[in-house]
């Protein structure tokens, strides 16, 4: 498998799937979620590694550890994710005009209505990784630089933000604005941080297969039996 190539809509169904089996932990992401999650991690202030945000994305806890059905199954699922990752980072380099979110779509009485809570919170999940480094722009004022920017992930992607939808129904009768203000803004966070991002890329490829010696694809420098492919993740 050619880890260039960007993601098959079999192999996008592919990830989909697994990640909404039964098998893996109640707060494991969907593929909005991660979506919006990637895509945050990608246009943010700071490079995190792989070994710091691989993690959240199957919603481990102490209860409900990420356990793999066998080694081929995490090295296919995580070869996925990094490919997703490494078309996010193409598109938001190359082809950012073209940018649009992967969204849910909710079809009723014959009219789609895209879901943003599940792409929002992925995106509100990445800053919660680094929340000191986004500090100034989710700090910044409305008149001011970046002023705004956050707002449609801030109101679909936390606890507040669904209290003041619940509350203010003229907020909620402009669902399809703030649908529609995902791509500018996130332009505009991209370019917000751009001159501020510590590395100049953050693309890197994965190999598709890894040996139980080389070093693990989560990023964290271990050898991959002693990290991601350790007994204890594996049933």
């Amino acid at each position: 498998m050619n880890s260039d190539l960007p993601l098959s809509e079999e192999e996008l169904n592919e990830l989909e799937q697994f990640l909404l089996t039964e098998g893996v932990p109640d707060e494991c992401m969907d593929i909005a979620m991660l979506d919006g999650f990637l895509v945050g991690l990608i246009i943010g202030p700071e490079t995190l590694l792989p070994s710091q945000w691989l993690p959240a994305i199957w919603g481990e806890t102490d209860d409900q550890p990420m356990n793999w059905a066998s080694l081929d199954q995490m090295q296919r699922i995580v070869s996925l994710v990094m490919r997703m990752y490494n078309d996010r980072v193409h598109d938001l380099q190359e082809d950012i005009d073209d940018f649009e979110p992967l969204l849910y779509v909710d079809n009723q009485d014959g009219q789609s209505r895209p879901i943003l809570d599940d792409w929002c919170l992925g995106f509100i999940l990445a800053i919660q990784l680094d929340p000191e480094s986004w500090q100034p722009l989710i700090a910044a004022e409305p008149e001011a630089e970046g002023g705004g920017l956050l707002t449609p992930m801030l109101l679909y992607g936390t606890e507040e933000g669904w209290a003041q939808l619940k509350e203010n129904p003229e907020l909620k009768e402009r669902h399809q604005d703030f649908a529609d203000a995902i791509s500018p803004c996130v332009i505009g966070i991209r370019d917000y941080w751009l001159p501020h991002r510590k590395a100049a890329s953050t693309y890197r490829r994965e190999s598709a297969k890894v040996g139980r010696n080389d070093l693990c694809p989560c990023g964290s420098g271990k050898k991959f039996k002693n990290c991601c492919g350790s007994a204890e993740k594996l049933h």
